[in-house]
């Protein structure tokens, strides 16, 4: 379930908490409930919501995803979905001959915390909200695969797709599951949870957690559930669970090395202190991130936002970003971008330059795929040839339109703005060095850090210039995902993460080849999403900034951290946590 994130930590969704694995852990459990809480920071700001089905940022999602149960879950060995994988709800499913319909059979021993039964219907809830388009849900990318569910019993679910498809399973793990019986009653249309109150739900839950408190501008509180019945050593030992504010990275990295949180990271430019922590009994764990930093530059009409597709599916004119619309105005972006300097001045050199939209850690990736060159005369002539000039022979001014500039008035200087949200070391200081950096070929930038939630609010809402977050993959690595980000049917205003109304005609043929491959023939299909990553490159919907490793370190004293890949908290409810 991919979603915007405001740091380079990785948050691992319930999903992945409690996974098939029979782990060797301490044989000295404190009683159910007793041992100490995990704490972990939630930089910048609060949540946004505890409902799953309109979550649109990771930190909301790093608390909705331990209240509810996912559908498929993923084998911690293997790093694949599996039947009946620890912590999620199907027990078995079948696939019809002609890759149409996928029946899952639930299992029967899980309830919610009100006592009833998790059931076929509370799968059904969740996909007909986001097929209803009465919500501000970010899953529709779902609806490209899934053209319907039906619950026929209440342990079987039977979902048809709209053509076989290679991704089914991982737009299928992505269905969120919640208490329907609460949810009806809670809200008569679908419409309604869009404005409700971030706590309105969260009453009647089915993880490790259960929710207590929200105190806003401070944390996030969850208990213990002695009724999850996936706990891997049969109980949640830690008393539960705090989300505590920090206001930025630095402060939640100081705070960590005074005891105060249960693991943490750092600003990439502080990573080899963690590495370090290892020498003095520190828990140290690495992993290639599943997420990768980017700029999204919004190419239509900021002040009309208008959904990228009507209700038959015909393309809507968008109209055009005065500066941003043009495609050379983009592209001089990149060559005047000196990655060099922001690895050096911002990622204390551990960033990793992405020419497009797949992690040097996926089957797909094209190593052959080259990044921009930094090279600022071939920047200035793409403006030229867009019709930004400098008139002034001035480098300190801005360029300004000329005629020949495609969607600017004559005269409009070459500005935009670019915002980030607060709390991010890294970030912030990329924007100041991309001020600069853009400044030397006649941009004026304007860069801001704000926060979180508005940010998303403007980015999903399509007000925006120019927007620099996090983006997490789905896991297992899936690279139809793209379609999430690229595909026009998710050009949704407030709901859709398409926020470029991004709409290539052969980038999304590409993709629908690559998801229908016979057999689904790993090789075959790579070669396309290949083909679709370089179209991406030449057209530059996002700045794909970069990606790294990630390095944490949980405190000496946690027993059982047994961190498995980006998997950090697949076993949290075997934690030990001394008082």
């Amino acid at each position: 379930m991919n979603r915007f994130r405001k740091a380079g930590i990785l948050i691992v969704s319930a999903a992945l908490m409690g996974l098939l694995v029979t782990s060797a852990v301490a044989q000295e459990q404190p009683a159910p409930g007793e041992g100490g809480p995990i704490i972990l920071s939630n930089l910048g700001t609060d949540i946004a919501t505890l409902n799953p089905i309109i979550v649109q940022d990771g930190s909301s999602n790093a608390i909705a995803a331990r209240l509810y149960p996912p559908l498929v879950g993923i084998d911690v060995e293997t790093f694949s979905y599996a039947p009946g994988a620890r912590g999620s709800i199907a027990a078995d499913w079948t696939i019809s001959e002609d890759g149409l319909t996928y029946t899952f059979t639930l299992r029967d021993d899980w309830q919610w915390s009100d006592g009833t039964p998790i059931t076929s219907a509370d799968v059904k809830y969740g996909f007909d909200a986001i097929a209803s388009g009465e919500t501000n849900s970010a899953l529709t990318y779902i609806l490209d695969d899934v053209a319907g569910i039906e619950a026929p019993d209440a342990q079987t679910v039977v979902i048809t797709l709209n053509s076989p498809s290679c991704a089914a399973l991982s737009n299928i793990a992505a269905l969120p599951v919640v208490p329907a019986h609460q949810f009806s009653a809670l809200f008569p249309t679908f419409a309604a949870m869009n404005d409700a109150d971030i706590t309105a739900v969260g009453g009647v839950s089915a993880g490790q957690w259960k929710f207590s408190n929200f105190r806003p501008g401070e944390q996030v509180t969850l208990l213990a559930d002695q009724n999850y019945p996936d706990a891997v050593v049969g109980q949640v030992t830690p008393e539960g669970f705090i989300f505590k504010n920090v206001a930025d990275q630095t402060i939640s990295f100081e705070q960590f090395l005074a005891g105060q949180f249960t693991w943490d990271s750092a600003p990439e430019s502080r990573e080899n202190e963690i590495r370090a922590l290892d020498a003095e009994g520190y828990q140290v764990h690495e992993y290639p991130a599943g997420s990768l930093r980017f700029i999204a530059l919004n190419s239509a009409d900021p002040a009309n936002p208008v959904n990228g597709l009507d209700e038959a599916g015909e393309a809507l004119d968008q109209g055009h970003h005065p500066i941003l619309g043009d495609v050379r105005v983009r592209q001089a972006l990149m060559y005047a971008l000196d990655f060099a300097q922001l690895n050096e001045g911002a990622l204390g050199g551990e960033g990793v330059q992405l020419a497009a939209h797949i992690l040097p850690s996926s089957w797909a990736f094209d190593p052959d795929l080259p990044v921009y060159p930094f090279d600022l005369e071939l920047a200035m002539s793409l403006l030229d040839e867009a019709g930004f000039v400098d008139d002034d022979s001035d480098p300190t001014t801005p360029r300004v339109a000329t005629e020949d500039a495609l969607y600017a008035a004559p005269g409009t200087p070459l500005a935009f703005t670019l915002s980030t949200n607060s709390g991010n070391e890294a970030s912030e200081a990329i924007g100041v060095l991309l001020t600069s950096q853009w400044a030397a070929v006649g941009f004026d930038l304007t860069y801001e850090a704000i926060d979180f939630n508005v940010l998303v609010e403007n980015l999903t809402g399509q007000t925006y210039d120019a927007t620099m977050l996090f983006w997490s993959f789905s896991f297992p690595d899936s690279p139809n995902d793209a379609t999430a980000n690229f595909l026009p049917t998710n050009d949704v205003i407030g709901a859709g993460f398409n926020v470029t109304s991004y709409n290539n005609p052969a980038w999304t043929a590409l993709m629908e080849e690559a998801n229908t491959v016979t057999d689904c023939d790993q090789a075959a299909r790579a070669e396309l999403y290949q083909q679709a990553n370089t179209l991406l490159r030449e057209d530059v919907p996002w700045i794909w900034l970069n990606t790294s490793n990630v390095v944490i370190a949980a405190q000496p004293n946690v027993v059982n951290f047994d961190p498995r890949g980006q998997l950090v908290g697949w076993n949290e409810s075997s934690w030990i946590i001394p008082r």
